[in-house]
């Protein structure tokens, strides 16, 4: 009876937590359903769910050891219990997620659309599988209704990771923006400045270039980070280590926006100066 115990799914939920840490918002505020909300809802279920694999381990066990009609019948029920509220974690997982997409900005909007199909494709996959385990009756049936379930978590793992990612790069790519921005701005100016011949701009254009260079390696480094979320594949052995370095090559990336950032103030405070 080994192959009673079913595929049990681990959701990456601790990936979320940074995304989390919001001050509580007054009772008049939480009227609305928002991202912060949806997270609740899957810290909720999540316990339930830690609840109901206790009780389906205690029912499998008694059920492994007295092959009695109402032990099978009580494992029946439990794992029917713990595979519905495990759909339910990662539906409410998914649900937070999109909304926590929808909060960020930064994304080409071709982008975020893809991501939100993608995961109302996901959500409706495991409504279906909780319909489905609701016509199981052998325990047989709900191992191979769990099987399916690890089997699509597998997919589902791997847009998890990039959404995260989206979340991320959207950050920096408005941070990216903005210096961009800035640059064309002070570009336009010590243009102006050389041309009247009121100050010496040399300083001042050589800031501006390392700033130019900074952004193009902070950009290089968002381009690497996306190719390592997209090109993690549904066998890989550790789909958390490519989605960590993506992680890290994105904060390598802030880096350097902060030192263009850093660098365009020197070129505000030379321009200020008196020759």
């Amino acid at each position: 009876m080994k192959k009673f115990c079913p595929s049990k799914i681990i959701v990456v939920f601790f990936l979320l937590f940074s995304f989390f840490l919001l001050p509580q918002k007054s009772y008049s505020e939480e009227k609305t359903f928002d991202a912060n909300q949806a997270y609740q809802d899957f810290l909720y279920n999540y316990n339930l769910y830690r609840q109901s694999y206790s009780e389906y381990m205690i029912a499998k066990e008694s059920y492994l050891k007295y092959q009695t009609l109402t032990s099978k019948n009580e494992a029946l029920q439990k794992t029917s219990q713990m595979l519905k509220n495990q759909d339910e974690v990662v539906k409410t997982y998914l649900t937070a997620l999109r909304l926590k997409l929808m909060e960020a900005s930064g994304n080409a909007g071709y982008e975020q659309n893809t991501l939100y199909t993608k995961i109302d494709n996901e959500i409706t996959w495991y409504k279906n599988h909780q319909e489905n385990l609701n016509s199981a009756g052998t325990i047989e049936d709900l191992i191979a209704l769990a099987s399916k379930g690890g089997n699509e978590y597998k997919e589902t793992e791997i847009l998890i990771y990039q959404t995260l990612g989206a979340i991320l790069n959207g950050k920096e790519n408005v941070f990216y923006g903005k210096i961009n921005q800035n640059i064309k701005t002070l570009k336009e100016k010590i243009g102006e400045i050389r041309t009247k011949g009121d100050k010496n701009t040399s300083l001042s254009e050589r800031w501006l270039l390392e700033a130019e260079n900074r952004l193009t390696r902070s950009q290089e480094k968002q381009l690497f980070a996306q190719n390592l979320l997209t090109q993690i594949k549904t066998n890989d052995s550790n789909k958390l280590k490519s989605y960590n370095e993506a992680q890290f090559t994105i904060q390598e990336s802030h880096q350097y926006l902060k030192e263009a950032n850093s660098y365009l103030k020197e070129v505000i405070k030379e321009l200020k100066s008196a020759d």
